[in-house]
């Protein structure tokens, strides 16, 4: 099961593997990117089954499909080159868009960036600065940002830029990035949605099966690391135990995170901070 299969990069190396009993189940919250996937996957001929849906829910699609255990998992927290080039999607601070920043831009029950900044109050957005952001900041931007859209609505990503600009002493690249990358994570809430979904992997895991993670920020890192380790998932950065399985033992495969190469950095430089962790159920 690829659980963020996107336009197929991962599956299309996986599905040519498969023999003709295997089945590749893929989840994605983009239409657009399943719809292209598929489209790319059926040239193989191979058992294919696709799902357009979030990660958390792949206990109900294997019950749809009368399938308990499987060989393995795969999840890519990344987000895709395609949805950060997507102006209208409003993911970048390089272009003038809305403030969507929903991986399921055609549900409109979401709440998307412009509801969440112009709605969060100022100890909140702090917070997640601080927490999810690492940002030392995280008062000062909190504070310049309420400011701002209270003298008018933010509603575009270069409104939200120029706030957080007034609170920096020049105009910090990387913190812009990372300001934008929180916001984003608050409107997918994706740090619980981790959380939550890695609970019910190994359960859903034969013995021997193996899961594969790759991340992109230092806390989904973390909350890998400690679940592959101890099948613990933490409250929080003070270790606060949120979850702890007792009844499955896991084998982690790769000492270390494994990086990209250099020569491959060249070719995709956006690839630079992606990890990939790999651990077997043992039992």
């Amino acid at each position: 099961m690829d659980c963020t299969i996107g336009f197929g990069g991962h599956s299309e190396s996986i599905i040519k593997k498969l023999n003709t009993e295997g089945l590749l189940i893929g989840l994605d919250l983009d239409p657009y990117a399943l719809n292209k996937t598929k489209k790319k996957l059926s040239q193989f001929n191979k058992n294919i089954s696709l799902h357009n849906c979030c990660y958390s829910v792949f206990p109900q699609i294997l019950e749809k499909l009368g399938i308990s255990k499987i060989d393995g998992f795969l999840f890519d927290f990344g987000i895709s080159s395609y949805q950060i080039d997507s102006g209208p999607r409003g993911f970048s601070y390089m272009r003038n868009a809305p403030l969507d920043m929903r991986f399921n831009n055609q549900d409109s029950k979401l709440k998307t960036a412009e509801n969440i900044i112009n709605s969060i109050s100022e100890s909140e957005l702090s917070a997640a600065l601080k927490n999810y952001g690492d940002l030392r900041e995280h008062s000062r931007i909190s504070k310049c940002i309420i400011t701002a859209r209270n003298n008018n609505n933010i509603n575009t990503t270069f409104e939200l830029k120029e706030a957080i600009r007034n609170a920096l002493p020049y105009e910090n690249i990387k913190k812009i990035s990372v300001v934008f990358q929180v916001v984003r994570i608050l409107v997918n809430n994706e740090i619980n949605t981790i959380k939550n979904t890695l609970k019910k992997t190994i359960g859903h895991l034969k013995i021997g099966g193996r899961i594969a993670i790759i991340s992109f920020h230092s806390i989904e890192d973390r909350i890998v690391k400690h679940f592959f380790k101890d099948q613990i998932i933490y409250k929080n950065s003070s270790y606060e135990i949120e979850y702890e399985d007792i009844g499955t033992k896991i084998k982690v495969l790769t000492k270390k995170p494994l990086i990209e190469s250099k020569e491959n950095l060249k070719k995709n430089p956006r690839s630079r901070s992606a990890k990939l962790r790999v651990a077997e159920r043992m039992k």
